[in-house]
């Protein structure tokens, strides 16, 4: 009886010791950016509530780039394990197959001095390294998906060394373009729904 009731505790403190390696960031700064007639508008005050994603390598009014950037624990050296979680409405398209995948890509940035309210197509950041490419079927009921994105651990931890720089700004691209376009709610638009990096 007392082996298992220490194998009870010693399972208990294992799993407590597990979820307190798991670290919730949330996401401090959201915004998405426009070509076209919109180039140098920031869509971050005009638009706040809305993060949009589509054919991003075009430079038309329908070229979009979201931008998220977290702020990374002050101790953290590097990370092992991350998760990127937000919810992504991919629009149904009546004209194509309802198969037809939204491709979205994630990629590192270096550059972390962007301000949600202020940046623009025409500001436009250098994308880095691809920390996750993923299709997302389109959203037939018109709601939102949970999408739980596990990206590159090692060239996530390349953005930030815990000192001068514990800032991580990511990416949100749809390069491969077939008419199918993708928006996230911005955390302005709800708390709850807000960009999270799960990280361990």
């Amino acid at each position: 009886m007392k082996n298992f009731i220490k194998i009870i505790l010693l399972t208990v403190l294992f799993v407590g010791n597990t979820n307190a390696q798991k670290k919730k960031i949330t996401v401090s700064e959201d915004a998405f950016i426009q070509g076209g007639d919109t180039a140098d508008k920031p869509l971050g005050e005009t638009a706040a509530k809305h993060l949009r994603i589509f054919n991003s390598n075009a430079n038309s009014k329908y070229a979009r780039i979201a931008y998220l950037k977290f702020n990374m624990p002050k101790k953290l050296k590097s990370v092992k394990k991350a998760t990127l979680h937000f919810p992504l409405k991919v629009y149904k398209n009546e004209k194509l197959p309802t198969d037809t995948t939204f491709n979205l890509e994630i990629f590192a940035v270096e550059n972390d001095r962007w301000r949600e309210l202020s940046i623009t197509w025409n500001d436009a950041l250098e994308l880095g390294e691809l920390l996750a490419s993923v299709e997302v079927g389109q959203s037939l009921d018109g709601r939102n998906q949970k999408l739980s994105i596990p990206l590159d651990a090692e060239k996530l931890s390349k953005l930030f060394n815990g000192k001068k720089d514990r800032k991580i700004t990511l990416a949100l691209v749809n390069s491969n373009f077939n008419k199918i376009s993708a928006m996230a709610p911005s955390k302005e638009q709800s708390s709850k729904a807000a960009a999270y990096l799960e990280i361990e």
